[in-house]
C-alpha cells in the first residue's frame, strides 16, 4: 500500500485526534478509489450515525460499496460531477439522496476532489459528506409553496380575464340604454342616468381588475 493509501500520516495519536475533530462534523471525511463502486479506503467522522453502516463495513466494500448507498436517480449527477471536477482539475460540490440502511434517504452535500499521482493520473478521491436534509427540507417547503403561490395567482388572473370580459359586455348594454334612453327624451331621462351610473361602475371594476392582474404578474415575476 503507497503512501497515498491512507490519511493522515502520522502516528496513531495523530489519527486518534484526526478522528476526534472530525467526529464533531454533521457528516464524514474520506479517501477512497477511483472505481465504479468507490471502494472506500478511508472514512472518519459519523459514517454510522448519517448512513446506518459502521465504517468498517463500507471499507473495502466489506458489506456493501458507498456507490449502492446513492439514490439511483441522483447517481448520474455525482458521477457527472465528479468527472467534471476531475478533467478540470477543480473539486466537486453536489447535492444528492443517501439510502440509509435504515429508515428513509436523508439528502447529503459532498465536496470533493482528485488526488494526482506522479503521472498525473487519478490515484484516489477524496472529501467531505455532511447532512443538509434539514435545509433540504426547507427548500422543498418552500418550492412547494411557491408552486401553489402561482397556481393560484394563475386561477386570479383567469378569473380576472372572465370579470373584465363581462364588464366590456356591460359597458355594450350602458351604451345602448343611453342610445336607447336619447330617443325616448323626456321619459328616458331616468334611465340614462342609471346607465351612466351603470358605466362608471364598469369601467371602475374594470380598472382595479386590471391592476389586480398586474400585481399578480408582477408576484409571479418575483417568485420566479
Amino acid at each position: 500500500m503507497s503512501s497515498l493509501d491512507t490519511f493522515p500520516s502520522g502516528s496513531p495519536e495523530d489519527e486518534n485526534i484526526f478522528e476526534s475533530i472530525s467526529s464533531r462534523m454533521s457528516g464524514f471525511l474520506y479517501r477512497c478509489r477511483m472505481d465504479n463502486d468507490y471502494t472506500m479506503l478511508n472514512m472518519f467522522g459519523n459514517v454510522q450515525e448519517l448512513t446506518g453502516y459502521k465504517r468498517q463495513e463500507l471499507i473495502g466494500n466489506k458489506v456493501t460499496s458507498y456507490v449502492n448507498l446513492i439514490h439511483e436517480e441522483d447517481a448520474q449527477a455525482v458521477d457527472d460531477a465528479v468527472e467534471a471536477a476531475i478533467k478540470h482539475d477543480k473539486n466537486w460540490d453536489v447535492d444528492y439522496r443517501l439510502k440509509c440502511k435504515v429508515g428513509e434517504p436523508i439528502w447529503v452535500n459532498e465536496k470533493g476532489g482528485p488526488v494526482f499521482d506522479s503521472n498525473n493520473q487519478v490515484a484516489f478521491l477524496e472529501g467531505v459528506v455532511t447532512t443538509i436534509q434539514a435545509r433540504k427540507m426547507q427548500e422543498l417547503e418552500r418550492q412547494t409553496r411557491m408552486e401553489d403561490v402561482e397556481k393560484y395567482s394563475a386561477d386570479i388572473i383567469k378569473q380576472t380575464h372572465t370579470i373584465l370580459n363581462m364588464l366590456k359586455a356591460l359597458r355594450m348594454l350602458s351604451l345602448n340604454a343611453s342610445i336607447e334612453a336619447a330617443r325616448a327624451g323626456e321619459a328616458g331621462r331616468g334611465f340614462a342616468v342609471v346607465a351612466d351610473e351603470v358605466k362608471s361602475l364598469a369601467e371602475n371594476t374594470g380598472n382595479a381588475a386590471d391592476e389586480i392582474t398586474r400585481l399578480t404578474k408582477e408576484l409571479d415575476a418575483l417568485l420566479k
